[in-house]
């Protein structure tokens, strides 16, 4: 039996502090949830299939077709679905897997089943599919989970190890390098051809950013924190060599390099315009946000490891 009153369940955005593309090829990843949410309110309406956002709704259209098709929903009547976001769309943070986590969490609530999120998070990645192709699970899986995440994608198994860090954590500014021109897909494509032509090369700097992600994740948990700028400037030329970084957004880090700091992409990228937000690391952080100030750039401040999916209506 449909519900009738109005479901409401939200999912936060991500960062990727090390792990971005290589994580496709079964290397680890670090990830963190960020307290940037998006929302999706589902209830009945007499007027067909109603999908409002300020983003296209093609992959909400899909979303609730393939979570229907999972689930064994049923449409009667109809149905209006309202997006709303606080994370920007094209820029690494997260905003797909978050649709896709809302989605199917909220339609799960709306037919009344039960809220399983190892369920939701499976449904999730399908729908990742149409948006990426192919996708580790990382995104959707903190996301869904929340928190501090090690994900491991083998053999088509999702590993994740729940991370906790219960004490003051290094501070990170994301700025903004601009939207990024290619989808995701486009992106993880681009290395898959990459890394079909030059498999030797490309093999090792996927297994070098595997390595750097195990150090990064021990440096939290040691907290050694000034250790933090050799990995994230090793892990960002790593990803230079993939092919993945703009030249706006190699200027931007080198500038940020320059002031004694370190910085990285964390998403898929981007090289015709702008590569996505870029994690920004400075033991004095006032240096970076005084910078980006200067400089015009966009920036963010965030809070990591918040709650993942939740019903804001329970």
């Amino acid at each position: 039996m449909v519900e009738e009153r109005a479901v409401v369940v939200s999912a936060p955005g991500k960062i990727i502090f090390s792990g971005e593309h290589s994580v496709v090829y079964g290397q680890p990843a670090l990830l963190a949830a960020i307290d940037r949410r998006l929302f999706v309110k589902t209830e009945k309406t007499q007027r067909g299939i109603e999908i409002t956002a300020d983003e296209p709704v093609e992959l909400a259209k899909h979303a609730l077709e393939k979570t229907k098709e999972i689930l064994g929903g049923e449409i009667k009547g109809g149905l209006k679905i309202k997006i709303t976001s606080q994370i920007p769309v094209a820029r690494g943070m997260g905003s797909s897997a978050a649709l896709a986590v809302a989605m199917a969490g909220s339609l799960s609530r709306y037919w009344k089943k039960p809220w399983n999120k190892n369920l939701i998070n499976q449904i999730a990645y399908e729908i990742e599919k149409k948006q990426h192709g192919n996708p580790s699970g990382g995104d959707n899986s903190i996301v869904c989970f929340g928190g501090f995440l090690r994900f491991q994608k083998e053999n088509g198994c999702f590993k994740l190890k729940p991370l906790k860090f219960d004490f003051k954590l290094p501070e990170f500014v994301l700025l903004d390098s601009g939207r990024a021109k290619e989808t995701t897909g486009e992106m993880v494509a681009g290395v898959r051809g990459k890394y079909q032509q030059q498999k030797t090369k490309m093999t090792r700097v996927l297994k070098t950013v595997g390595s750097l992600t195990e150090k990064m994740i021990a440096c939290f948990q040691q907290r050694r924190f000034r250790r933090l700028p050799e990995l994230i400037k090793e892990n960002e030329l790593r990803l230079e060599e993939m092919g993945v970084v703009g030249e706006k957004a190699r200027s931007l880090i080198r500038k940020i390099e320059k002031l004694g700091g370190a910085a990285k992409i964390c998403g898929a990228g981007g090289l015709k315009e702008g590569s996505g937000v870029v994690l920004g690391y400075h033991p004095d952080q006032k240096l970076i946000i005084n910078f980006a100030k200067k400089q015009k750039i966009p920036y963010f401040l965030v809070k990591l490891g918040v709650q993942g999916a939740r019903d804001e209506k329970s």
